[in-house]
């Protein structure tokens, strides 16, 4: 490890050495906050020069490794720590260029720090004294060459802060500053600490163990950054890059700005439980078990998972679709209603479906169910406890689905078999709230109304239709002549009713109808609504009082309950929940302690039940998921969850427990 000091700009002027900025580094990601600290350090300490003091300004440690470059190229500083303040420095050095009038010092820019004069070859990546991370690279050369940027590139943190700095110097310049002296007495006078690292020479100076030790001096490392750092880092320069164009770049372009919640949800769907959510707080509490969940793992094998993984998550967050219009229609109205909790177990479901354990038919069977339970429960009863630890557990189903004949049966009986909180609402529940909910404040309600709607015409209304509105029949200010439509008690009639779901309907116009009589509306509803929804249960009406808003509030509340969220027949009236002490049948229910159990795939393999959850098997004693797992394990075939329900892998009698268990 060798430290000196020097100044910024004399380490950058080196043709001798080009930087490279390697594949496990995060993107480039200061902000306009950190740009204004960088500007106004240059300034005070320019201010302070030309005063008459002489004042330098410390810029922190730059920490970098040499790697091996072709004969005749200048030499590779591979950076460890220190890229987000070099390529700060660097896209201010470009607007000084950009904006300065003068072609002397144009040049100069150009040639002493921007671009290396001893690169011998075609390739810019030693043409251009610093070699960004690939995500970055075309927006960073393209600035730097002076050519043109696609929107995309112009997307970017690079392109961003180059042309906010660009338009802070042209407002300086306006103010009287001289470029010429903010370089000689600004920036000129920043200094760096250089510490070499010479891993050939000493193992204990390891890049990897010593990028986790370093506290970055911009924003802290995300769970993305540090699961990339942790399969990349201590691999040869080749592999890394290769490693990273093949698998980590593609994650990167697939869910942009999402890897980290991948990799959190991924982890759930490994391990079929709750992790702590992919905040700043708890990225390393999610690193440490994230390393401790894969630490086996060879790390190529992983990223391939990885990388398969993320395309299947780019159909669950972004507007991707998955090649079937059916799944595709149940993951958008997800997105709709940012059920975010149940994305590691969509994740599991379309993973089981693209390995063929699930045809196309299971999964739209499946997602219905769970759509129906979610709009039940969630989204008309407010129900939202426990889901972010709770949904990923539904992981564990997914082998028992497998095996069901009927799978919208079969998830249903799931569903009404989670705890109280998690319960999957009856009609009555259900029909009490429909009923008294105030429909149109409802978050979801044009999204509700546009199923009613498509159940009527097997047509879905455009959401982003800004013509499709939310209309009161009844208006929620009443003139003379509503108030005669309404009679006597037209006061309690209004309050009362306004916003409920009865009241309430979608119209597809460019006007508001405001309070126009329901003679007029009725006709604007016939002829130029085109919705059946604003037709059904309203034109048949000679008045539109007290009486019919109760009748439709009855028809549309029973619609939705029949035909739009319908659970089967034997749940209807019952409580479909579990309590705390009861999960299901036990070993003692079923009268099985003492007695053997063999696994369902290889009757050879057999275990003894010992206790109510407990049986033996060679020796040691084992909860029967836990076991499971074991045994596919050791013939090589563990499912990408990782998860198992113990009771449907294993039989009594030719019989799987989980069929006579649940």
């Amino acid at each position: 490890m060798i430290p000196s000091e020097q100044k910024l700009l004399k380490l950058l002027s080196n043709n001798d050495v080009t930087f490279f900025i390697p594949p496990y580094q995060r993107n480039y990601e200061w902000t306009f906050d950190q740009c204004n600290v960088f500007l106004e350090d240059i300034k005070k300490t320019y201010n302070a020069n030309i005063n008459g003091s002489k004042v330098e300004h410390f810029f922190g440690t730059i920490t970098y490794f040499s790697d091996e470059t072709p004969f005749g190229q200048p030499n590779k500083l591979v950076l460890i720590d220190g890229q987000q303040r070099i390529t700060t420095t660097m896209l201010f050095l470009v607007a000084l260029r950009d904006t300065c009038q003068d072609e002397g010092v144009i040049k100069f820019i150009n040639n002493k720090y921007l671009k290396n004069e001893n690169a011998t070859d075609d390739q810019n990546e030693y043409k251009i004294k610093l070699k960004q991370v690939e995500t970055d690279w075309e927006s960073y050369k393209n600035i730097i060459l002076n050519e043109p940027l696609t929107n995309a590139q112009k997307d970017s943190a690079v392109y961003k802060n180059y042309q906010w700095f660009k338009m802070q110097l042209e407002s300086m310049v306006q103010e009287g500053f001289d470029l010429n002296e903010l370089i000689s007495q600004g920036i000129d006078k920043f200094s760096v600490v250089t510490v070499e690292l010479q891993p050939e020479k000493n193992i204990w100076e390891n890049p990897q163990e010593i990028f986790e030790s370093m506290n970055s001096l911009g924003k802290p490392l995300s769970l993305a950054d540090l699961v990339r750092n942790y399969l990349l880092l201590g691999k040869t320069a080749d592999t890394q890059t290769k490693y990273y164009n093949k698998y980590w770049l593609k994650i990167e372009k697939t869910i942009p700005k999402q890897v980290s919640n991948f990799i959190r949800d991924y982890m759930q769907a490994y391990l079929g439980k709750n992790c702590l959510k992919a905040t700043d707080a708890n990225h390393k509490a999610l690193y440490a078990q994230f390393k401790s969940i894969f630490s086996t793992e060879e790390a190529e094998d992983l990223l391939k998972r990885l990388a398969s993984d993320a395309e299947l998550y780019s159909y669950i967050i972004n507007d991707e679709s998955c090649g079937d219009k059916k799944i595709d229609r149940y993951l958008s109205d997800f997105k709709i209603l940012n059920l975010t909790t149940a994305n590691s177990f969509l994740l599991s479901l379309l993973r089981y479906w693209k390995d063929d354990k699930f045809t196309s038919s299971d999964m739209a069977e499946i997602l219905d169910a769970f759509e129906i339970y979610c709009c039940r429960r969630r989204f008309i009863l407010g129900l939202t406890s426990a889901e972010n630890k709770n949904f990923p557990l539904l992981v564990n189903y997914l082998d028992m689905l497998t095996s069901a004949k009927d799978k919208k049966l079969k998830m249903f009986e799931i569903l009404s078999n989670q705890e109280s909180a998690l319960r999957l609402p009856n009609d009555n529940e259900l029909m009490r709230v429909l009923e008294n909910l105030n429909f149109y404040n409802f978050k979801y309600s044009k999204f509700y109304l546009a199923l009613v709607e498509e159940k009527i015409t097997k047509s879905r209304p455009d959401l982003t239709d800004d013509k499709l509105q939310k209309e009161h029949i009844m208006p929620q200010k009443l003139n003379d002549t509503w108030k005669e439509e309404l009679g006597p008690n037209y006061e309690e009639i209004h309050q009362e009713l306004v916003d409920t779901i009865g009241n309430i309907t979608l119209i597809r116009h460019n006007q508001e109808l405001g309070n126009k009589p329901f003679e007029e509306k009725k006709k604007i509803y016939i002829n130029n609504a085109g919705l059946q929804i604003a037709k059904t249960m309203i034109v048949d009406k000679e008045q539109w009082n007290d009486v019919s808003i109760k009748e439709r509030t009855k028809w549309l509340s029973k619609y939705i309950m029949d035909n739009v969220f319908p659970i089967p027949d034997s749940m209807r009236k019952t409580n479909n929940y579990k309590t705390k002490d009861k999960v299901g049948l036990s070993f003692l229910d079923l009268q099985l302690i003492g007695e053997d159990i063999h696994f369902f795939k290889d009757p050879s393999i057999t275990a003894k039940v010992v206790s109510d959850t407990e049986v033996e098997f060679e020796g040691k004693i084992w909860k029967l998921s836990p076991l499971t797992r074991e045994i596919y394990t050791r013939k090589g075939i563990v499912n990408n969850s990782g998860a198992y329900q113990g009771a449907w892998h294993w039989a009594y009698d030719g019989v799987r427990l989980g069929e006579i268990m649940y």
